[in-house]
């Protein structure tokens, strides 16, 4: 009797022992010994304890083989990934639905049929969300399946607008149930295997989806196949995937309703293991939800009713409300997130309407397509973008909102791209583009949420976030793309795209300025290290940059105004040789003096050298004719290009080859404007100016503006400079000659009175306003740099122990400078309405050039930055240069320019004082150039936003136009006239088309 019990007692104990053994071993263990124990019920115990020893032996072999078991769910996953995925239609679905297949239209397809998925998806996500949690994952795959099928045997079948709407019902079912895909490996694998499952399941759909762009690029381009088989071969991929569905084994745990802590223990053994749950979580998840398969009646998704279903459900819901509350409680996360759900809500939104673009470009029934093979490549390198992250050594926390902001830059400028051109191949480069650039931030983000948080948060994180996304999404569907809302044609989407992509730069680009400005004033300064500089001045790079650099810029603010009027009374020769002697007092204080002192005094006399450098560029125009105006001016200009481009090259040489010391670069530089003073000596002097010293001063502003602006004038405004000339050649009437005549204080007066007056006159022009405005932000900027990027280049790659390449690289950007300037020439763009998309795009091309050159630690990077940056802004400044000069005279001109650099001027004083000045922030060099890039994306998104308006009152009034009158009444015609004219007269005003086309 004793050893019967004990034998009984045995057999307790490997009943108790399989419930924590893992998954699979406990499974077939308790199997066999169910099996075994019907067979010999009504035998002694000493022939059943042989089966329990043979149990135990047999099942030795799959105790070592237990990490197998995650194989085969991770398989059948695999599989089902992989051919729900493989689809060759999808590279081609605007194709088919305007081919000859279905028949639909743009419009149709882009404002009635595409929108629908939106609003379904919306609908269906939150609820599919929790379902999918409550049943287990497996039931939610399988509707998956079904879904899919019936999407696309409508697709397939079934014709017209509405028949397409229902497709779109569908698959919004489809993508809302996607979720279940990703979550469903977590509950039948250890937490040991949740890396390579996770790998698995998501690369396989990256190659399934390669693959089915590739195939059905090859089976359209080389085997001539209709859009119909594509179809026909995604649906028997996606039948395939549906009967992997139903392999899948059913998990015994979820993530919410179904985790094992929802299961209170029945008994002391179960508390004890609870609290080592605390210890091993994800291991005893496993083990316990083994245990509830061994016992089915506390297994909770078996009999859901035995729990008080309500209670347990509202219990779950509350817990994940405090959860989520918790998560977006830091700030941290909150920011990450916010990032996530407005970038996946634009890439989703792009994504399903580029094709649209794309066929619009370039027509699929009269062009090749190559949508396939686009896909594939963009699906390649995103890939290598993700992967790339691993190997990024950087503090994230430090600089992953400014990369959040730097590539949404970079996303907005392929859209802006994609908007702008009407090529097909410049279209799909800007795709490829975007979706590398989104990848590798979607990337990050991932796993800057996921770093801190268990499966469960990451999981509600991960859903929320797409629900905001998918927020956002809807209402840029509602208002953009719908027939209800705007309705706006595909190419205007894009511009609004990338406007949206640019808003989300400049926020997390100010957000990352904050950032790393308040870790800077956080840190404690322990000790100042002076690194010094070259031998010859022996300076430090916080003394050049923040105490000596600063002062040309209030030198050359301070004599700006009063050079400018003083060159123009002079006649221009005098400042000339002014301007050679300071140049010449400048080199010897630099070769010469020492000390912080001297240099500073030495940039005053600098900032004099460019404050008269006006001079140089205005002489010209007092002596030749307008005949010659433009050859003289291109001599003037080109001439100074090639000399930078020859000194550049000069002193490069010079280093890198003769290994000559910077002194004697100085000394040559000394010599060089030692000739240049001689040469100012041999000019001829002007006998009239601009302003002070020109015929006409008695003239009303009215007869001149009549002058200006009548084409059948005097002969004085078809010939100014030989009408002055006449003039000038008689002595007795030349006011130069005799300027005590005239009282020259009421010349003088009358003189700034007049310009006031056309400067007032020029600014009131809102179209010149805004050329203006851009001039003089930018150049403050770009000046800012100029004096700057070399501090930059030395602390990147310190000239006392690396190779010096300044010179070349000032040579190539001279280079591509001119280059991109000339070729404003040869475009024929109408600058009206296009010409301030151009300043925004280009701005944020130089925003983003900064802020590479802010990132990165690599000098040659540092240097594409800034080759970058100058061709940019040369290429601006040369369309505001011409824009603001087409129809105004050459004083109004000159007046216009000297005004603007003024703006500019004190713009870059304010930006020196605040950011670069010790008595100010004092930001060393780096963080310099952060904010000078933002400075630029601000600039971006002012014009961005300007030409968004223009470019949507054109179309206004575009539409307004063709609207047809031909069915109404005479007095709805009449009241339609009036309503038009006054809307269009608005228009105008608005849109600042004032001036005639160019």
């Amino acid at each position: 009797m004793l050893r019967e019990r004990g034998w009984e007692n045995k057999r307790r104990t490997a009943r108790v022992e399989l419930s924590a053994e893992p998954e699979g071993y406990g499974v077939l263990k308790r199997e066999l010994y169910q099996r075994r124990e019907k067979e010999n019920q009504g035998q002694g115990a000493a022939d059943k304890f042989p089966y329990c020893i043979l149990v135990e032996q047999r099942m030795d072999c799959w105790k070592k083989r237990e990490s197998s078991s995650w194989i085969y769910p991770t398989l059948i996953l695999c599989i089902y990934g992989f051919f729900y995925t493989m689809k060759p239609l999808d590279s081609f679905l605007i194709p088919y639905l305007t081919g000859p297949d279905k028949n639909l239209t743009i419009d149709e397809v882009t404002n009635h049929v595409f929108p629908v998925w939106t609003y379904s998806y919306l609908v269906l996500l939150v609820p599919v969300f929790l379902i999918t949690d409550y049943m287990c994952y497996k039931p939610i795959i399988i509707l998956q399946g079904v879904s899919f099928i019936i999407t696309w045997l409508i697709l397939m079948f079934a014709q017209g607008m509405i028949a397409m709407q229902i497709v779109e019902v569908f698959y919004g079912l489809v993508t809302a149930t996607e979720i279940a895909y990703y979550s469903y490996i977590y509950s039948v694998v250890s937490a040991d295997h949740y890396q390579k499952a996770t790998s698995y399941c998501r690369s396989i759909t990256l190659v399934a989806s390669t693959v089915g762009a590739v195939l059905g690029q090859l089976l359209v381009s080389l085997a001539g196949l209709s859009y119909f088989y594509l179809s026909a071969i995604s649906l028997a991929s996606l039948s395939l995937a549906f009967v992997t569905s139903l392999l899948l084994p059913r998990p015994q745990k979820s993530m919410f309703f179904h985790s094992i802590s929802d299961t209170p223990p029945s008994s002391k053994q179960g508390e004890t293991k609870a609290s080592s749950t605390n210890e091993q979580p994800d291991g005893q998840d496993d083990k316990d939800s083994v245990k509830s398969a061994a016992n089915p009646g506390t297994s909770p998704e078996c009999h859901p009713n035995t729990a008080k279903p309500q209670n347990h459900v509202l219990r779950v819901l509350v817990q994940l409300f405090k959860d989520m509350k918790e998560c977006y409680g830091t700030k941290r996360l909150l920011y990450w997130s916010l990032w996530w759900a407005l970038a996946t809500a634009g890439f989703y939104q792009v994504l399903n309407y580029v094709q649209v673009l794309w066929d619009h470009r370039a027509p699929s029934q009269s062009s090749a397509v190559y949508n396939g093979a686009v896909e594939a490549i963009a699906t390649f390198l995103s890939s290598v973008a993700s992967l790339g992250v691993g190997y990024v050594k950087i503090n994230w926390d430090l600089s992953g909102e400014l990369a959040l902001g730097i590539f949404s830059s970079v996303n907005a400028g392929s859209l802006f791209l994609m908007h702008f051109t009407a090529n097909i191949w410049a279209c799909y480069a800007g795709y490829l583009v975007f979706k590398a650039c989104y990848m590798l931030l979607i990337t990050i983000a991932t796993f800057q949420i996921a770093i801190n948080l268990s499966m469960e948060r990451y999981a509600l994180m991960f859903g929320f976030n797409n629900l905001i996304a998918l927020v956002i999404q809807t209402i840029l569907t509602v208002v953009v793309v719908d027939a209800r809302g705007l309705g706006l044609d595909i190419v205007t989407q894009f511009l609004i795209y990338g406007s949206y992509f640019a808003v989300i730069a400049g926020i997390f680009l100010i957000r990352s300025i904050c950032t790393i400005v308040s870790i800077k004033f956080r840190k404690k300064i322990l000790c100042i290290s002076r690194e010094p500089g070259g031998p010859d001045k022996n300076l430090t790079i916080e003394e050049v940059t923040n105490h000596v650099f600063p002062v040309w810029t209030y030198s050359y603010l301070v004599l700006l105004v009063p050079v400018f009027l003083i060159t123009d009374y002079m006649r221009y020769k005098p400042i000339i040789i002014l301007q050679g002697a300071g140049s010449l007092i400048t080199w010897l204080m630099l070769v010469f003096a020492q000390g912080v002192l001297a240099m500073q005094l030495m940039e005053v006399f600098y900032g004099m050298f460019t404050a008269t450098e006006i001079a140089y560029y205005a002489y010209i125009y007092s002596t030749v004719s307008a005949d010659h105006y433009q050859k003289a001016t291109s001599y003037c200009r080109s001439i100074t290009l090639v000399a930078s481009a020859v000194g550049a090259v000069l002193g490069q040489l010079l280093v890198s080859l003769a290994g000559l010391s910077y002194f004697y670069l100085s000394t040559i530089s000394l010599a060089s404007v030692s000739l240049a003073f001689f040469t100012s000596l041999l000019l001829p002097m002007p006998q009239k100016s601009m302003f002070f010293h020109r015929k006409g001063l008695s003239d009303t502003v009215s007869e001149r503006a009549d002058r200006e602006r009548t084409p059948n004038a005097s002969s004085t405004n078809k010939h100014p400079g030989h009408q002055e000339d006449k003039d000038s050649a008689n002595p007795s009437t030349s006011p130069e000659y005799h300027p005590n005549t005239a009282k020259p204080q009421n010349h003088v007066l009358k003189v700034l009175v007049q310009l006031f007056k056309d400067m007032k006159e020029c600014y009131s022009t809102k179209r010149l306003l805004y050329w203006s405005l851009w001039w003089a932000l930018a150049t403050a900027g770009f000046y800012q740099i100029l004096n700057y990027v070399q501090v930059l280049w030395d602390h990147r790659a310190p000239s006392q122990s690396s190779a010096v390449y300044n010179g070349a690289v000032e040579a190539i950007a001279t280079f591509l400078s001119s280059a991109t300037s000339m070729a404003v020439g040869y475009m024929r763009i109408n600058w009206n309405l296009s010409g301030e998309l151009a300043l925004g795009i280009f701005s944020a091309v130089n925003a983003g050039a900064l802020f590479l050159m802010h990132l990165t630690a690599n000098i040659w990077a540092c240097y594409a930055g800034y080759l970058v940056f100058k061709a940019c802004y040369m290429f601006l400044i040369t369309i505001a240069t011409f824009q603001i000069a087409v129809n105004l005279s050459m004083e109004r001109y000159a007046l216009m320019f000297g005004f603007n650099t003024f703006l500019a001027l004190a713009i870059q004083t304010i930006l020196t004082l605040v950011v670069v000045d010790s008595r100010g922030l004092g930001l060393d060099i780096v963080t310099q150039f952060l904010v000078y890039g933002c400075y630029f994306a601000v600039i971006a998104g002012i014009f961005l936003m300007r030409s968004i308006y223009i470019l949507g009152s054109t179309k206004c009034r575009r539409e307004k136009q063709s609207f047809p009158k031909e069915h109404l009444t005479l007095k709805e015609q009449g009241s339609e006239e009036f309503s038009y004219n006054q809307q269009c007269n608005v228009a105008v005003i608005a849109s600042t088309l004032t001036t005639p086309d160019i």
